[in-house]
């Protein structure tokens, strides 16, 4: 017996579901299905769930056991030379003197073990010719004034001049000419490489074109395209075996500034950061490896401006123990280095005595977000 008002369903009809939509769709199959697909959607994400929250927690751990400068480490992440400096951990003053960041760490002996093979050889300097060494001179230049207008960070500025330095190096050593590319479209093309080593993004190709476009004809022999951008960084990448000249000064100033109680983020670690900039400008540098340049600068700002009478650290020695420690370096072995970084000062806005052009550095280093240390020179 039926009840009033259900209607029952025809012998021959096919059961429907009591959960069927209105309009008459699904059936008891496609529902089950339905389901059975939004349990395993909700699984899915329940685990993903669970996986990003494992993720964040980690990476929260690791936050809190870095020290106080967790928030630039992030920063620098993304960059290439930068990440040596995460290879070893920062050690305040008394972990210093106790003899922590030793040679275990390789962020300061990378350049130590590997040689530093791409320091240029005192045979090249003295080989390459005057008009190579003009051109070098007013490259880097332009490569300062690049990295000022397009904001380059830090980093892929001394990648860049290292990287020309290795490349003509290289190629004298396979007896090829170093005026077979304009080498100021190299040097650009060297900031270019660079830039997508340290920078999450780097530098636009077409920006490049439009500066090098602007030197003037005596300097390059044609207009410049972005096909032509290409075929250089493949040719320089090639040559030297895609391997770039790391590490660079980056690696090593920072942690050798702490050690010679140079504060960071004051006037005298930039002056550090200035010797070292000023350094690239003159091709006699590039023979050093950029741990010395890094002692030399440190050595030279602790003279200049924490011993003497007066000063904060009058009265210790210009190169601590705890210097030779974390440095690596004896005072004997950056003596030259230290020497050329003096006569380079003297030379600072003195172009008839320079080896270099240093207009873009100068430029740099003479605003008051740089403390105006170049100003200091002046005549």
């Amino acid at each position: 017996m039926t009840k009033p008002g259900i209607k029952r369903a025809a012998p021959d009809e096919p059961r429907k579901s009591q959960y069927q939509l209105r309009g008459g769709r699904g059936s008891d199959e496609a529902l089950l299905a339905g389901i059975e697909s939004d349990r395993r959607l909700s699984k899915k994400l329940k685990q993903r769930q669970i996986e990003e929250q494992a993720q964040q927690q980690v990476q929260q751990v690791l936050k809190e056991l870095q020290q106080p400068n967790a928030k630039d480490r992030d920063l620098a992440l993304g960059h290439g030379a930068a990440r040596l400096k995460l290879l070893a951990p920062d050690l305040n003053h008394q972990e210093m003197e106790d003899g922590h960041l030793m040679p275990q760490y390789p962020s300061l002996n990378l350049a130590h073990g590997q040689g530093d093979r791409y320091a240029v050889s005192g045979e090249f300097l003295s080989s390459c010719g005057d008009a190579f060494k003009e051109l070098r001179g007013y490259t880097v230049d332009r490569i300062f004034d690049a990295c000022s207008r397009m904001r380059v960070c830090k980093e892929a500025l001394p990648l860049a001049v290292r990287l020309l330095d290795y490349y003509t190096h290289t190629l004298w050593a396979k007896g090829e000419s170093l005026l077979q590319r304009n080498v100021v479209a190299v040097g650009y093309t060297c900031l270019l490489i660079a830039s997508k080593y340290e920078e999450r993004e780097p530098v636009v190709i077409n920006d490049l074109i439009t500066l090098m476009n602007e030197v003037p004809i005596g300097k390059r022999d044609r207009d410049y395209t972005r096909i032509d951008f290409l075929r250089i960084e493949q040719h320089i990448l090639m040559t030297i075996g895609m391997e770039l000249p790391s590490p660079t000064y980056c690696a090593f100033s920072d942690r050798f500034a702490k050690a010679g109680s140079i504060p960071l983020d004051t006037k005298d670690h930039a002056f550090v950061q200035f010797l070292q900039e000023l350094a690239l400008t003159d091709y006699t540098f590039s023979q050093y490896k950029s741990n010395i340049i890094s002692a030399a600068a440190v050595y030279m700002t602790r003279k200049m401006w924490l011993l003497m009478p007066g000063q904060p650290r009058h009265g210790e020695p210009s190169w601590t123990e705890t210097l030779k420690r974390v440095t690596g370096v004896q005072k004997s072995q950056m003596t030259s280095c230290a020497y050329e970084m003096a006569r380079l000062l003297r030379s600072l806005n003195r172009p008839h005595i320079a080896i270099g052009k240093q207009d873009g550095c100068i430029a740099k280093w003479s605003t008051p977000a740089n403390y105006n240390i170049a100003s200091v020179f002046y005549d």
